[in-house]
């Protein structure tokens, strides 16, 4: 895949902190809003032990996880360049989802390993609990505590375009060297993201390509790189992304494996964010600008500036949906109501 356009060695690096480890991790990252990496984390892992032997032991480990189940296996062809993107006309996809043994996607990708033109080959986040039942007791991450939904990424030399994730993410890199670009949730307009509704991975993605940028479609593109940062990852390195960070990432080895754990800090009750964006496209974004503009003061009033000041000066009893926090009752009353009014 060999190094993007973008001059990485010009990028600054993503803060490293040490002493981190599965016994205190928790305590580390709570309430922490930018990447760190940390460095040797899952080191000890049995799996990253089976990685750095080689890949065949690397892929040996995980069949002797892997509950038999099939997975959804990707298939692109050397053209893509190892990009997980959009057929040209965004209409599609540029490769194949099939529904595979993980044995027979395995041997594909070491297979490939000495091709010219190596195609692309890669299973997308699949939890373990459901494929790899014993996999999460053996290289225990030390994040129970948040309940995160565990998952195992592998593939060749794929490189998945920048995109966002809600929840908070622990992602331990098991085998081979691992590059994250990395860029704040602000720089959305600097990133060009494609449609809500149809991405490669489920969520929208950028449609600028970072090996090779077009900076006369997409100028302000300069702009973002002005705020990204780099985080290289070695096998036995794990990185601590804060939810809603974009994150462009390339798998640079021969059999790549990545461990990831997301959770939330908001009760799952609430539901989705996404949930509310789409509401609000649905609902507000065909207003006229001045109601816009209106909808936006009461949205920073209710939401994004409120605090406790939008109902202090109501009694507590009658806060209704406004109590803070929203009580486990309110929220079930609050989107019964919602489903309710979809209806209409």
């Amino acid at each position: 895949m060999g190094q993007p356009f973008i001059e990485t060695a010009g990028l600054p690096s993503t803060d490293e902190v040490e002493g981190v480890n599965p016994g205190n991790v928790l305590a580390s990252v709570v309430g922490v809003t930018r990447p760190l990496i940390l460095r040797g984390y899952c080191g000890h892992f049995p799996s990253v032990r089976a990685g750095r032997e080689s890949p065949r032991a690397m892929a040996d480990y995980l069949l002797d996880h892997y509950g038999g189940r099939p997975v959804n296996g990707c298939y692109g062809d050397a053209s893509t360049g190892g990009r997980v993107f959009y057929s040209e006309d965004l209409s599609g996809f540029n490769f194949q989802t099939h529904r595979v043994d993980l044995r027979a996607l395995l041997e594909d990708i070491l297979a490939s390993a000495d091709t010219a033109a190596m195609p692309m080959r890669y299973m997308p986040s699949s939890e373990v609990s459901h494929w790899f039942p014993a996999f999460a007791d053996a290289n225990d991450a030390g994040v129970g505590e948040v309940s995160p939904i565990g998952s195992l990424w592998l593939g060749n030399r794929v490189r998945v375009a920048a995109h966002y994730d809600f929840p908070n993410n622990l992602a331990c890199n098991i085998a081979g060297r691992r590059r994250f670009t990395l860029l704040p949730p602000e720089e959305i307009a600097n990133l060009y993201p494609g449609p809500l509704e149809f991405a490669p991975g489920g969520q929208e993605v950028s449609l600028v390509d970072f090996h090779n940028p077009d900076f006369e479609r997409f100028p302000r593109f300069r702009e973002a790189l002005a705020h990204a940062q780099l985080a290289e990852l070695e096998p036995g390195d794990a990185l601590f992304l804060p939810g809603m960070w974009w994150h462009h990432v390339e798998s640079l080895d021969t059999l790549n494996v990545l461990y990831t754990h997301w959770w939330r800090d908001s009760e799952a009750f609430m539901g989705r964010p996404t949930n509310a964006l789409f509401h609000a496209i649905l609902g507000l974004r065909n207003l006229p600008e001045h109601q816009r503009k209106a909808w936006k003061a009461l949205f920073d009033y209710y939401i994004f500036d409120a605090g406790d000041g939008a109902a202090e000066h109501i009694e507590p009893d009658a806060r209704g949906i406004l109590q803070q926090p929203l009580s486990v009752e309110a929220a079930m009353r609050l989107r019964a109501k919602l489903q309710n009014d979809l209806k209409r």
